[in-house]
């Protein structure tokens, strides 16, 4: 019997994939060389990788998502054992590995409609005893924040693959990181749909996150949720990260940072990172106002 033509081999040529705008710029190098092919089988050559931010195995799932639907295969070769055992334990790889620690977040895929398993899976996961202490009132609104990140990937992604989610706590780092992301057509194409002009695909995610912006209509994403997320993130001493299209955009605790991608990521990805060495206790400082939601 005959055998099939040999796999294709594309590169993952990045040393460590970090929540950084390196990161995503080797993820959408990594899309681009993948976009070439149909009905492949496809040998991504992870040899270089030294590290690998467990939670951004949803975005890396969202680039082999859209490779899968056109009917590629893909598998990972050369991984280093830290790196494979990793993959395993938050099961991005089919062979799974015990995660005795109970350290990881599992890589699952939600279609657009399964917002209620979507909020089932966060609490499940996030409502760990390492997270900062929080009242109940706050606990309620923190999640309805979690829910609003998938809310807003499936009213305005228009994705045709599934949304991925994932995530990790890292005790030594005092970090817990949890990550969505979509395939759909980006911050910036809803704009653009909307017809609301932007620069780049920085600004397009600046404008979405900036609240005193209140034109918000019906294809543009943001809401109340991600403004408590902000809020957090900023006395936490945490991070939020959002990546769409070309567009990168980072607030590390009260800072921001934003910049234009050399190349586009296939969707938006959203990372929220939690200092768990925080010791605050948190509560609702006041109801939010009608205005603030946009």
């Amino acid at each position: 019997m005959a055998e099939g033509p040999p796999p294709v081999l594309v590169t993952f040529s990045s040393y460590q994939l970090r929540t950084e705008s390196r990161g995503f710029e080797a993820l959408a190098a990594l899309h681009e060389q993948i976009d070439t092919h149909s009905a492949k089988q496809i040998a991504i050559d992870c040899g270089k990788l030294h590290w690998f931010d467990a939670h951004l195995a949803a975005p890396l799932r969202t680039v082999l998502s859209h490779g899968q639907s056109r009917s590629n295969s893909f598998r990972l070769v050369g991984l280093k054992p830290e790196v494979h055992l990793a993959l395993r334990k938050n099961r991005l790889l089919n062979q799974h590995a015990d995660d005795s620690f109970h350290t990881s977040i599992p890589v699952t895929l939600f279609r657009l409609d399964e917002e209620i398993t979507f909020a089932e899976y966060s609490r499940k996961h996030l409502a760990r005893n390492e997270m900062p202490t929080m009242s109940a009132p706050l606990k309620s609104k923190f999640f309805e924040a979690i829910d609003e990140l998938f809310a807003n990937c499936a009213l305005h992604s228009q994705s045709p693959i599934h949304v991925v989610a994932a995530g990790q706590f890292y005790p030594r780092n005092h970090r817990l990181a949890f990550s969505i992301s979509d395939g759909g057509r980006g911050i910036d194409g809803s704009l653009k749909h909307a017809g609301i002009p932007y620069g780049n695909a920085a600004d397009a995610i600046n404008w979405a996150m900036t609240m005193n912006n209140t034109t918000r209509q019906g294809d543009i994403p943001g809401g109340l949720g991600l403004k408590l997320l902000c809020e957090f993130v900023g006395k936490n001493g945490g991070r939020l990260t959002i990546v769409s299209g070309s567009g990168y955009w980072c607030q590390n605790g009260s800072v921001v940072e934003k910049s234009v991608l050399r190349k586009r990521f296939p969707g938006t990805s959203v990372i929220l990172e939690i200092s768990t060495s925080d010791k605050n206790k948190y509560d609702l400082a006041r109801a939010p106002r009608p205005e603030d939601i946009w």
